[in-house]
């Protein structure tokens, strides 16, 4: 065992992550070398946004740089998380991520969601790009975390996942109570325009079915024993999604209307 004191990091929903120094470790699995090639394609694409590749430990963790900065740990989160100038940075992180992955073509895609084969129009998707994954420094965009759980997907998908969690498009609650339905349609557009989206006909459905595919995806590996995805379903995820989709089902007019404007 390592003899450096360990910090347990906030997060890690499915796996533990644990700071040493001036770098972070977690457990590996089947899809980490695929992880590490992409993370490697994209340093030397230079975006700048991702850890670092430093190898594996004694213990067989992968070895990440640490991203100095604020994480978003704790809830309510603080109101810049919602400012124009983070949403506007991070839709061009968004952006900039895909235009850097687009020629990472292997052949198959493995994550801790699985291996899926890459079709010619799909990328590998990040497909978890939230707030809860990125760190921020003086309400700044500065990282993002959290590359196990890739995806090869059309752009849009990740986009509409980014969408969903950006505007963000959650059932009204305490939280929430700053954010108007008028404030929605203004932050979706936004994301569309800055992201510079051409077919917007049915990007709220995509939406839709993005969400869908999350609370699907949380049941399925939890009726297979899969332990953190039984964790996700019992803190309740999979039943915030269903009303996440009602709630954006029941607006997608709206929503829509802002699109075509």
């Amino acid at each position: 065992m390592t003899s450096e004191n360990e910090i347990i990091l906030a997060g890690g929903n499915l796996t533990k992550v644990v700071r040493i120094g001036d770098t972070v470790r977690r457990e590996t699995g089947t899809w980490t070398p695929m992880v590490h090639l992409l993370l490697e394609h994209l340093r030397e694409r230079e975006f700048d946004f991702a850890p670092e590749v430093l190898g594996i430990d004694e213990l067989g963790r992968e070895i990440l740089s640490f991203i100095p900065g604020e994480t978003l740990a704790a809830s309510p989160w603080p109101r810049w998380v919602w400012s124009d100038q983070l949403l506007e940075e991070a839709v061009w992180v968004l952006a900039d991520y895909h235009q850097k992955v687009a020629d990472f073509r292997p052949t198959q895609v493995e994550s801790r969601l699985g291996t899926r084969s890459l079709a010619p129009k799909q990328i590998v998707c990040h497909n978890d790009f939230a707030p809860y994954n990125c760190v921020f420094k003086d309400g700044r965009f500065i990282g993002l975390l959290d590359w196990d759980v890739v995806y090869p997907a059309e752009p849009t998908w990740d986009l509409a996942f980014f969408a969903w969690h950006w505007v963000p498009l959650y059932p009204p609650s305490e939280e929430f109570a700053w954010r108007s339905l008028e404030v929605c349609q203004r932050r979706l557009r936004a994301i569309v325009d800055l992201y510079g989206l051409d077919d917007r006909s049915n990007f709220v459905q995509r939406i839709v079915e993005r969400i869908e595919a999350s609370r699907s995806g949380i049941i399925t590996r939890a009726d297979d024993g899969d332990a953190a995805f039984i964790r996700l379903r019992q803190e309740g995820h999979a039943d915030e999604m269903q009303r996440t989709v009602d709630f954006v089902r029941t607006n997608e007019g709206l929503l829509s209307e802002a699109l075509r404007s």
